[in-house]
């Protein structure tokens, strides 16, 4: 049994038609107003798991959040027949209730995803694991510091609200722990944000951004530097 502390954020519409939620405490929301799905899609998914092309794929999620990131790419393994292992740090993570009126999807895995106990690897389905660590990124020595992470997605909030979350030094960590080729994507294309990328050894690329916004950012670990 979990003894996990949940939060309960409200929940708010959003221009595409799916819902979002508010946190009760940051008071960001957890996706774009202008469509949770839309963004999560175009971002995670379309320019980061679709571009890989790789069978096995090992994911580290910074914000389980609603867990629409990691729904999206078991649905999206499942249709391709992908082997994911997924890992996701959420500092706050969301009562289950609370995410099952979001009304993502009536799959009965988008419940499990919440419902799986915290901090202990978890089969989802049999080519879909999960391990969600209710831990800080920041902490030193955190349990996701594993290594060979193919693909990294950045979802914190904003840098405006969580500026430690966007810094140069947690970058390096991540790149560190980044495997040859692995790359990195976000929403976030401010420019603070590229240039912490750069100085940690990123090669960062803006591409457009979802729903109408300018840009996001993909920052790829270089394959030559660990030649």
């Amino acid at each position: 049994m979990d003894s996990v502390r949940t939060i309960t954020p409200t929940i708010e519409p959003t221009d595409d038609g799916s819902a979002t939620l508010r946190h009760p405490l940051l008071g960001d929301t957890y996706h774009s107003l202008r469509g949770a799905t839309g963004e999560a899609a175009h971002v995670y998914i379309a320019n980061g798991l679709a571009t890989l092309p790789l069978e096995r794929i090992r994911i580290l999620e910074m914000g389980f959040g609603s867990g629409l990131n990691a729904w999206l790419s078991l649905n999206y393994g499942r249709r391709h027949g992908l082997t994911i292992d997924y890992r996701a740090i959420e500092r706050y993570p969301v009562d289950p209730d609370t995410a099952a009126r979001l009304g993502y999807t009536d799959d009965p895995l988008f419940d499990a995803l919440h419902r799986a106990p915290w901090n202990v690897p978890v089969a989802i389905t049999d080519r879909f694991r999960l391990t969600k660590y209710d831990a800080d990124l920041t902490a030193p020595d955190g349990a996701w510091e594993t290594g060979g992470y193919d693909l990294v997605y950045f979802d914190a909030f904003a840098p405006d609200t969580q500026p430690e979350l966007w810094s140069e030094a947690l970058f390096r960590r991540i790149y560190a722990r980044l495997a040859e080729g692995g790359i990195l994507v976000t929403y976030s294309a401010k420019g603070c944000v590229k240039q912490a990328l750069r100085a940690a050894g990123f090669e960062v690329r803006r591409l457009p951004g979802a729903l109408g916004k300018h840009h996001m950012v993909r920052a790829a670990k270089p394959r030559s530097l660990q030649e």
